[in-house]
């Protein structure tokens, strides 16, 4: 039996935007009088927090830095604002093999999901960013931060999604971009394919059942090894 059910996990999954995030909070915070300027290495590692506002407090902490919730939250949202800006006014292009992979499972009447944990304001983002090679009417589920009291790493955001899709963790796999995304859909007891953007290239994707840095060999053909799972249904 084969899955029923393909999850795109993140952002990141769909396209290459941490860059884009790195930028803006380096804006936010300037504006906010802190000496913060994150280069590609620190943000790397930043990204195994997951969540915007749990990497200030943590970074807050780390420093000595007194950041008031109301502080972290206005920052937090300023970013996300200066990234939706630069996105909403750009073309991006969805990362090698995602269009193709949606085509693949839509012709198979396989469910999709998408399931981001960030805030309404960077899905539409995304999607504004993308135009007509990603629509949310592609997506029988679309999660986001207001759905569950726990986000990434917690498999909070996985298990809300198999609920509503109504579908089992071994008819569904996941594909995800960071290790601490990666771990969510895992603890959620789904396999999982993990596609490492260009800052979490770097992390450990141990507990994934396979990586690859792009879900199109190199024949510009999706992944075999991709389709065999989706053809599994251990």
């Amino acid at each position: 039996m084969h899955k029923t059910t393909l999850l795109f996990g993140s952002i990141g999954v769909l396209m290459e935007t941490s860059d884009v995030q790195r930028r803006a909070y380096n804006q936010a915070l300037k504006e906010a009088g802190l000496n913060w300027a994150w280069g590609r290495e620190i943000y790397a590692e930043l990204l195994n927090q997951s969540g915007g506002q749990d990497r200030l407090r943590m970074l807050a902490a780390a420093t000595g830095t007194a950041l008031s919730q109301e502080q972290i939250e206005s920052i937090h949202a300023r970013k996300t604002a200066v990234a939706c800006a630069e996105l909403a006014a750009t073309r991006t292009a969805l990362r090698p093999g995602v269009g193709a992979l949606l085509k693949w499972a839509k012709a198979r009447k396989m469910k999709l999901g998408f399931v981001t944990s960030t805030n309404q304001a960077n899905i539409d983002a995304i999607f504004e960013s993308a135009g007509d090679a990603l629509l949310k009417s592609d997506f029988d589920y679309i999660g986001s931060n207001t759905q569950v009291a726990q986000g990434k790493p917690w498999p909070d955001p996985y298990l809300n999604a198999l609920k509503l899709l109504r579908t089992a963790p071994h008819e569904a796999l996941a594909i995800e971009d960071t290790a601490v995304s990666l771990m969510s859909a895992k603890r959620a007891g789904l396999q999982v394919v993990a596609t490492p953007g260009d800052i979490s290239a770097g992390q450990d994707f141990w507990q994934a059942d396979l990586v690859c840095h792009s879900l199109l060999d190199d024949s510009a053909n999706i992944d075999a090894r991709v389709l065999n799972l989706l053809m599994r249904g251990d």
